[in-house]
C-alpha cells in the first residue's frame, strides 16, 4: 500500500520535470511574449567569418509572412500568387514538408505575397491571409475546421497593402483585428469559430497593425492602433483599448499622429507601453512614444511618459534589454538606435549598411538584426556603451530586397526569410 502511494507522487513529478524542460514554442508574431524576446537557451556567443550553420532551405513564393514554431515543427502561410494561400507545416530539424493545405485567394495587391504569422497551439493553427481569409487549421486533421472573410463580414475593402493580422489567443478565444466598418476588433470562440464580441470601428484608416494582448490594472485588454488619412480628414489617429473579455472600451491615446502604421504597441511592464512608428504628424518622420497605464476605481489614466522625434521604427517594434531599448531607426540614415527608458538616443550605429527595415529580436541577451534589404544577418551585443557586433552571416543572394518578415527562434534554430526562400540556422553551432 505504501508503494501505491508514492507512485502517483513520482509521476506527478515527473510530469512536472518534462514540463519545465519543454522548450519554450515561438508560437505566434513575435514570439511567446509577442514582444520579440525570448529566454532560457543558450546560444553561440560570436561566429567566425562563416557564420553559424544552416540547416535547410525551403522555396517559398513572394512575401512577408514570418514563421511560427510549435514543439519540432514550423508553420508559415504561404501564398501562390495571384491564385491561393498555403499552410505548410515543416519539420523543425530537417525541413522536410509534413503536409500542406492550399485554398483559393484570388486576386493580388501591392507587395504581393503572405504577410502575417499564424497562432499555433498543441492541437490548432489560426491564420489571416492577405485577402483577409481568416482560418483553423487541425493538426490532426490537417485541414480546416472553420474560417471566415474579414473582409466580408466587416465590411471592409481591399486596401492597397492587403489585410495584415497575427491572431490573438486569450484562453478561449482567438482575437483579431478586421478593421471595417461594422468591427475594429473581434474575438471568436478559438475552436468553433463563433463570434463572442466586437467592438466599434476603429477611428482611421484600417491599418497593418496586429493587436497586442497587455494586462494594466489588472485587466486583460487589447490594445490596437489605428492611422489617420492624408487624403480624408473624417478618419483620424488613435491608440485604443478594449476589455479582453468583453470587448468593452477601455482607454485611448491620440497621441501618435501616424497616417501609415504597422509596428504594434509593445508591453514593457504593467504599466508601460511603447509605441514606435516612422510615419509622424503627415511626413515619414520617426517618432517613439513611452505611456503609462494606471487605474484608479473603475477607470483608465494614460499619461505621455516620453516623445521623441529622434528614433522610430516603421516594421517592427523594439526590443528591451536591462535598462535600454534597441531599435532599428527607418530615419535617414536607417540605423541601429539604443535609447534609455527615458527616450534619450544613447547611439546610433553610423556606418554603412544600415538595417533598413529589417527584425530584431533578443534571444538569451543577444540581439538577432536581419538587414532588411540584402537578409544579412547580425549578432550584437545589447550594450549602452554602443554597437558591439559578435558575429555576420549572409543566407540570401537573391537580387530582391525586402527581406522584411518577423523572425522566428527555438530550439536554438532561427528562422529567416527573404523574398525567394525560407532558412534555418543552427545558432548552436558554427559552419565547418
Amino acid at each position: 500500500m505504501r508503494y501505491l502511494k508514492i507512485i502517483p507522487q513520482l509521476i506527478l513529478i515527473l510530469v512536472l520535470l518534462q514540463a519545465c524542460t519543454q522548450p519554450t514554442p515561438w508560437n505566434q508574431y513575435l514570439g511567446p511574449d509577442r514582444n520579440a524576446t525570448i529566454s532560457g537557451t543558450e546560444i553561440l556567443g560570436s561566429w567566425s567569418d562563416k557564420g553559424p550553420k544552416v540547416l535547410w532551405s525551403l522555396p517559398l513564393g513572394e512575401g512577408f509572412g514570418g514563421a511560427a514554431i510549435y514543439g519540432d515543427e514550423v508553420f508559415i502561410l504561404d501564398r501562390k500568387k495571384g491564385e491561393s494561400d498555403i499552410m505548410r507545416c515543416l519539420d523543425l530539424n530537417t525541413g522536410e514538408e509534413i503536409w500542406n493545405y492550399s485554398y483559393e485567394a484570388k486576386g493580388e495587391i501591392s507587395f504581393p505575397g503572405s504577410r502575417t504569422v499564424p497562432t499555433v497551439d498543441k492541437n490548432y493553427i489560426w491564420s489571416v491571409g492577405p485577402l483577409g481569409d481568416f482560418y483553423c487549421f487541425d493538426k490532426e486533421t490537417r485541414k480546416p475546421i472553420w474560417n471566415h472573410n474579414l473582409l466580408e463580414d466587416f465590411d471592409r475593402e481591399l486596401t492597397t497593402w492587403g489585410v495584415s493580422q497575427s491572431p490573438l489567443i486569450l484562453n478561449d478565444l482567438v482575437i483579431v483585428a478586421p478593421d471595417g466598418q461594422k468591427a475594429g476588433v473581434a474575438a471568436y470562440e478559438k475552436i468553433t469559430g463563433k463570434l463572442v464580441w466586437k467592438t466599434r470601428p476603429l477611428s482611421g484608416y484600417p491599418s497593418h497593425v496586429s493587436p497586442t494582448l497587455a494586462s494594466f490594472g489588472g485587466l486583460d485588454q487589447v490594445i490596437m492602433i489605428s492611422p489617420f488619412d492624408r487624403q480624408d480628414s473624417t478618419l483620424t489617429h488613435e491608440v485604443v483599448a478594449f476589455d479582453a473579455q468583453s470587448g468593452k472600451e477601455l482607454w485611448q491615446y491620440l497621441g501618435l499622429k501616424s497616417f501609415l502604421t504597422v509596428t504594434p504597441a509593445v508591453v514593457i511592464d504593467n504599466k508601460r507601453l511603447m509605441l514606435t512608428d516612422c510615419s509622424y504628424d503627415k511626413g515619414y518622420d520617426p517618432v517613439s512614444i513611452m505611456l503609462e497605464i494606471t487605474k484608479t476605481g473603475e477607470d483608465f489614466q494614460v499619461k505621455e511618459l516620453f516623445l521623441t522625434e529622434e528614433a522610430g521604427s516603421k516594421m517592427h517594434p523594439a526590443v528591451q534589454y536591462e535598462n535600454h531599448l534597441y531599435l532599428n531607426h527607418s530615419g535617414n540614415p536607417n540605423q541601429m538606435m539604443c535609447l534609455t527608458m527615458d527616450g534619450e538616443v544613447v547611439w546610433e550605429k553610423g556606418s554603412a549598411p544600415g538595417f533598413e527595415m529589417g527584425a530584431m529580436i533578443l534571444v538569451n541577451g543577444l540581439i538577432i538584426n536581419q538587414n532588411g534589404k540584402n537578409g544579412d544577418i547580425h549578432l550584437i551585443e545589447p550594450s549602452p556603451e554602443g554597437y558591439k557586433e559578435l558575429g555576420k552571416a549572409s543566407f540570401f543572394s537573391s537580387s530582391k530586397s525586402q527581406a522584411w518578415a518577423p523572425l522566428a527562434f527555438s530550439q536554438g534554430k532561427l528562422i529567416v526569410r527573404d523574398q525567394e526562400k525560407m532558412v534555418c540556422v543552427d545558432l548552436q553551432n558554427l559552419a565547418e
